[in-house]
């Protein structure tokens, strides 16, 4: 009986240990939204962004109306814009229109953009439906599995969404975004790497 206590208590400890913990990585959590107005994007760790300068991997990929598209063809001809999405990505949804309206502002300064969908074939009706819904206008992609790794996503170190990059005229990488951005904050490094060329 006495052992039976003894193992109860430590129970019980571990119990409130483990509430303690929860409890302090809710507050965190609605710290850091209150500060910021959003949610932290869950992400798998270890993973790194590309870093600035590397040269963009290429890849050949089906947009979503079954054409191909073969990013070799047009790394090293002019500077893009690569988002990674989901259509079950809440911050993703609220930056399409965002990424739209920059494509509009910079496409006279020949500026391209790619938006890579990584929800798969399964979702691709879903994904053309929410295109056409949203008149979206840039090239949209479906990443591909190619063995064990997807074909842009995993060259690209993607470890959630939304990830962005900015892809100058040299096919290397000016610069990459994880989580939300602002229309401002984009516009400014789209016009910056421009200018760099």
């Amino acid at each position: 009986m006495k052992g039976g206590h003894g193992l109860l208590a430590r129970c019980s400890l571990y119990l409130v240990a483990a509430l303690l913990l929860i409890s302090a990585a809710a507050d965190r959590v609605r710290s850091e939204e209150e500060e910021t107005g959003f949610t932290p994007i869950p992400v798998i760790k270890g993973m790194k962004l590309l870093p600035e300068g590397s040269l963009a991997p290429t890849f050949k990929v089906s947009d979503i109306n079954g054409n191909e598209f073969d990013f070799a063809e047009y790394a090293q001809t002019r500077p893009h814009v690569i988002i990674f999405w989901s259509i079950f990505c809440e911050p993703c949804r609220d930056e399409m229109p965002i990424i739209e309206q920059i494509y509009h502002e910079f496409k006279k300064k020949n500026l391209g953009v790619i938006a890579v969908n990584l929800d798969g074939a399964p979702f691709l009706e879903g994904i053309k439906g929410f295109v056409k819904q949203y008149g979206y206008t840039f090239t949209v992609l479906l990443d591909e599995l190619d063995g064990d790794m997807f074909r842009i996503s995993d060259p690209y170190q993607v470890a959630g969404t939304p990830v962005l990059y900015l892809i100058n005229g040299k096919g290397r990488v000016y610069s990459g975004h994880l989580g939300r951005i602002t229309a401002k904050d984009l516009r400014v490094m789209v016009a910056k790497m421009l200018v760099k060329g």
